[in-house]
């Protein structure tokens, strides 16, 4: 079953749909503790993404995907499958075009960045052959 992705408008149901997904989230990278639902909306309401959107599959909303400024892709599906995440990354990679390039800030292309205790996403990138570049350390 493909998958479709709805643009973040923001919606009070968009956020109430990325406030679940949320929830339901396992791995995280920029935070460790849910946020209130009164911090979530302020922070979609006013979100510091390129692009973003819930991505859903039978009509059910089954993750997020977004692209920021530095041209990295954040997906996070409730559930992973190789699938998915081709018919996403083909998604971004067809219907947007990465910011130019900025040196020793910005790549010229997307890469995804992936929460290093997220096995089933880092093994399904390399299934797809799609070369690791970097791993970064928090201090």
């Amino acid at each position: 079953m493909a998958i479709s992705l709805n643009k973040i408008i923001p919606s009070k149901d968009q956020v109430d749909e990325l406030y679940t997904l949320l929830k339901k989230r396992k791995h995280s990278i920029s935070h460790k503790n849910i946020p209130s639902e009164t911090d979530h909306y302020e922070f979609v309401s006013n979100h510091p993404y390129v692009v973003w959107y819930l991505i859903y599959k039978e009509k059910l909303p089954i993750g997020s995907v977004y692209v920021q400024s530095d041209n990295s892709i954040g997906l996070n599906l409730i559930d992973y499958s190789e699938q998915d995440v081709i018919d996403v990354i083909n998604y971004i990679k067809e219907n947007h075009e990465p910011l130019s390039p900025i040196a020793s800030v910005r790549s010229n292309t997307f890469f995804v960045n992936v929460a290093s205790e997220n096995t089933k996403l880092i093994q399904i990138l390399k299934e797809l052959k799609i070369r690791e570049i970097q791993r970064s350390y928090l201090l």
